[in-house]
């Protein structure tokens, strides 16, 4: 994923900061992050009604039944809760009794253009902004990848993935500053009486700073391990035939930084794509490669699952279906309407899988996940499924979509 980041801040100072001090610094470096947002600020402008567009869809419709009845779940647990459309707002119990409507028509008989025709006439659309223009989002994609792993470390498997420590603080801002309450809350920990960011990628790879606090879940591929931690979940799978699911647990609070862009030259003149950037690591003495996965400060923290593939709704993923935007502008656990390009493969060769014929198609998801890279209203990511024919499809995934949003009339 290709991704631009807000810029960060670090003050150093000759004598400790007290825990106060440190707090009001927090508050400024979160000021200064949210000013260099670009419109909308909220999600009452993120939006505008529109006409209905034409709707097909690219996968059955048994599918997007199963997701909205997973959804329907969540929306009853907080039924008074608000959603936001533009200027637009639903309580979750409203939302989930259209939905309801919904499924019983997409289950029922008629033919797929009578139930696209029953969305049409039932449901109002609100477009998504984008990144600078309205109906412009950049779209990525995002699986859940099943890769070799240890319960021992190995000379192969020598790179551990941590569950959550205990040092690691949430710092909401909303106390401090009633302008700050839509900001997201801030990752540290103590030292001493003072609050500092918490240890980066390299600190905690690179210098094993942890290795005492015996966090290690499993010892993976360091590539491997570094691209499920992208990902946010995935399946270990061990020798004797058993396997972990991983889901996220937190993160450490640093920027996320797609390694892509450090990469450009070297993969020029071809696009940048998941799996060009893997290829090149794979070159690369371990020093190299480490240099490299070190500038993504970024680190995800992970709990064992009896479930694969948990969105932040604490519900399954839909292959093909679930997204995951930032869930200060998009409403969760609403039903919208995808229009991208996706790619189609035939040859099954090496060369294609580098550059694939792409069409143009479309279809309908439900919004039910968040990513550490997933900021603002210019960014989607969609969940394409499980294992290597999932991730041959998802690395490739970074081009301009059109998100509608669907609201009961």
């Amino acid at each position: 994923m290709i991704t631009l980041n807000p810029p960060s801040y670090t003050f150093r100072s000759a004598r400790p900061f007290s825990l106060f001090t440190s707090i009001l610094l927090l508050v400024v470096v979160a000021s200064m992050l949210g000013c260099t947002r670009v419109p909308p600020l909220n999600a009452q402008g993120a939006f505008r009604e529109i006409t209905a567009p034409e709707l097909k869809d690219d996968l059955d419709l048994a599918g997007l039944v199963d997701s909205i009845q997973v959804e329907l779940e969540v929306l009853k647990r907080s039924p008074q809760r608000t959603m936001q459309f533009g200027a637009e707002s639903f309580t979750r119990e409203k939302y989930a009794e259209a939905l309801e409507r919904l499924v019983t028509q997409l289950s029922g008989s008629q033919s797929t253009r009578q139930k696209l025709d029953y969305i049409q006439s039932h449901f109002r659309f609100f477009e998504f902004f984008g990144t600078t223009e309205w109906g412009k989002v950049l779209l990525t994609s995002y699986f859940e990848p099943v890769i070799t792993g240890s319960r021992v470390r190995t000379r192969q498997l020598s790179r551990a993935l941590l569950s959550k420590p205990k040092d690691l603080l949430t710092i909401p801002l909303s106390p401090f500053a009633e302008r700050l309450a839509q900001e997201k809350a801030l990752k540290g920990r103590l030292q001493g009486s003072t609050i500092v960011p918490y240890y980066s990628r390299e600190e905690i790879d690179g210098k094993a700073i942890l290795k005492d606090q015996k966090l290690e879940l499993v010892w993976t591929d360091p590539i491997d391990g570094f691209f499920l931690q992208i990902q946010g979940s995935g399946t270990v799978a061990y020798a004797d035939g058993t396997e972990d699911h991983l889901v996220y647990a937190d993160r450490n609070g640093h920027r996320y930084e797609a390694i892509g862009k450090f990469l450009k030259d070297r993969i020029a003149p071809y696009p940048v794509t998941m799996q060009r950037i893997e290829s090149l690591l794979r070159s690369l003495p371990s020093d190299q490669r480490d240099a490299i996965l070190f500038k993504n400060p970024s680190y995800v923290f992970f709990n064992k699952s009896a479930k694969r593939a948990i969105t932040s709704l604490g519900v399954p993923a839909t292959p093909g279906r679930t997204i995951a935007t930032d869930a200060q502008f998009a409403p969760k656990g609403a039903v919208a309407f995808l229009q991208f390009s996706k790619p189609v493969f035939t040859e099954g060769t090496v060369k294609e899988d580098l550059d694939p014929h792409f069409v143009e198609t479309s279809r309908f998801v439900v919004d039910q996940d968040t990513g550490g890279a997933i900021t603002g209203t210019g960014r989607v990511d969609l969940f394409w499924g499980r294992g290597d024919e999932a991730k041959r499809s998802a690395g490739l995934i970074q081009h301009p979509a059109r998100l509608v949003y669907l609201a009961p009339k």
